[in-house]
């Protein structure tokens, strides 16, 4: 290290090398001004680990004359930040530098990090270094080192500065980066547009999004287009002031319904147009941000709040290619897209009915949101057919149903006199047998059961075969139930328990013998008595 007053008393010192060393601290005082070293013109301290720099070298360049430069040599250190330890402050106020500094191959990163460090203002520097003969008396060599072209040197090289800061420098050289790209290039500070010097943000940044913050229009942009996502990050990198605003690209994903997020209060841009969006929360927060892109979505319709909500017309609202439904509940979209016309960037077309499909919704009237002129037309001439035809056609009706009626109450006698029965459904081949039903229960259900049914079915003008009755005597038990069976088109068994226990055995010969035998099919009608 150089503690200080290491050199007191060297009055005469004019060339100091003390390159190739391991010197990686200096005293404040030992190369100030009041060191009275004052025929020390060039100081050599290339190549040793210095790490920071004290203001010390302006002090030194005060000695300095037209003819007689200051030359101070720190290439080939360490120096990555400035420090100002020894309070210097009011730069210049007296007298005029005359210096060369050679900070070749060193660790600086921004140039603005000398004024930050020095605590100097930026315009105050520059007018130190103007000469009145209008030539430059300042010179810096920062070969060598990984300078960034980022948002932090923007306010070094924005367009206010840039006419004095080319006039008293020579060209800055720095790298440009493109986040996007990943893609750099070393170019001239002076002459690259402000809108590319932007710094790239990590923390917080969505994962696969690149964030990056524009200084030169006050934006931090969040890239997050096509990257899959089904929901809206909840937090993005923080603003790194009041009057920094989000422009926020979430195009081409899968979000499938658009909510709200604190961040839309700071955001100037949002573009979420191809993300498959249906339904949209708190929409009167969406149309709040001045430029809205929800192009490209399948949202059908918008709320009906927005009647009693103030919208701002400023800004830009695109809601296109969107599957617009033009019914007529929806008919007030009209007159309300229209009072926002000069924000809306693209037509907003019908998509049903297909009637109004294609047609843009501010040129649809009420009439045509709830009436189709055409169809309208057809149903009022179909109207006037209809009712000119209703009289007779009620007539005829009123007739048809009297015949009807008529012949339903009357379709016994028909039956039994002329053998006509239209509404009968009968389920046997042929219609001419000697029985409608062959009443059939065991003796010991004969009365009062078996007789009753039949005395009910008879008023009724049913043709009854009753066995107590009907049978033949001197046949068999067989054949006279075989016989009853095929000369009726129902066979009722009062089923108990009497009818089960006596007949049973004949039921099983008849169902193995006579049912394929005939073709035909029994009805059981299961009776409580």
């Amino acid at each position: 290290m150089l503690q200080d007053g290491i050199f007191h008393g060297l009055r005469k010192l004019y060339y100091l090398d003390l390159q190739r060393n391991r010197i990686h601290s200096i005293g404040l005082s030992v190369f100030a001004k009041s060191s009275y070293l004052n025929n020390l013109f060039y100081i050599s301290l290339s190549r040793n680990n210095l790490t920071s720099l004290e203001p010390w070298v302006y002090d030194r360049s005060l000695i300095g004359s037209f003819q007689k430069i200051v030359g101070i040599d720190l290439s080939f250190n360490k120096i990555s930040k400035f420090t100002n330890k020894m309070g210097l402050s009011e730069p210049c106020s007296k007298q005029i530098p005359f210096v060369y500094i050679s900070l070749d191959y060193n660790d600086i990163h921004h140039f603005i990090d000398i004024f930050k460090g020095w605590k100097l203002d930026f315009k105050h520097v520059l007018n130190c270094y103007k000469f009145n003969s209008g030539r430059v008396n300042f010179r810096l060599s920062y070969l060598g080192n990984n300078i960034a072209c980022d948002c932090v040197d923007y306010y070094l090289f924005r367009e206010s500065f840039l006419q004095d800061i080319e006039y008293h420098f020579q060209s800055m050289m720095c790298m440009l980066t493109d986040p996007l790209t990943g893609n750099s290039s070393l170019v001239d500070g002076f002459r690259t547009p402000p809108i590319l010097f932007v710094c790239e943000l990590t923390e917080h940044c969505p994962g696969g999004c690149v964030c990056v913050h524009r200084p030169a229009n006050a934006t931090l942009h969040v890239y997050c287009s096509n990257k899959n996502l089904t929901v809206l990050p909840l937090e993005l990198p923080e603003l790194p002031d009041s009057g920094t605003k989000y422009k926020l690209d979430f195009s081409n994903n899968r979000l499938g319904r658009l909510e709200r997020r604190d961040y839309f209060a700071n955001t100037s841009i949002l573009v979420v147009s191809n993300c498959d969006i249906v339904t949209v929360s708190d929409w009167e927060e969406i149309v709040k941000i001045p430029d809205v892109s929800l192009y490209g979505n399948n949202i059908t319709s918008l709320p009906t709040s927005f009647l009693s909500v103030n919208i701002t017309t400023d800004g830009k609202l695109d809601i296109a290619n969107n599957p617009w439904d033009c019914s007529c509940h929806n008919k007030w979209m009209s007159r309300w897209l229209a009072s926002i016309g000069d924000r809306l960037t693209s037509s907003v077309l019908c998509y049903s009915p297909k009637r109004l499909r294609g047609k843009n919704i501010v040129q649809v009237s009420s009439e045509e949101f709830c009436v189709d002129p055409a169809s309208e037309a057809v149903y009022k001439a179909v109207k006037r057919a209809l009712t000119t035809s209703m009289s007779s056609v009620a007539c005829v009706v009123v007739f048809l149903l009297s015949v009807g009626i008529i012949v339903h109450r009357l379709r016994v006698q028909l039956f039994s006199k002329w053998k006509f029965h239209p509404f009968d459904r009968d389920e046997c081949f042929g219609e001419n047998m000697d029985y409608d039903v062959f009443l059939s229960c065991s003796t010991d259900d004969n009365l009062p059961h078996g007789d009753e049914i039949r005395k009910r079915l008879e008023q009724r003008l049913y043709r009854v075969c009753y066995p107590p009755r009907d049978f033949i005597a001197g046949d068999t038990i067989y054949d006279n139930i075989y016989n009853a069976v095929v000369r009726s088109k129902r066979t009722v068994c009062l089923l108990t328990s009497h009818f089960i226990q006596r007949f049973e055995s004949f039921y099983l010969i008849y169902y193995s013998t006579c049912r394929p035998k005939l073709g035909m099919r029994l009805s059981f009608n299961l009776l409580n008595v």
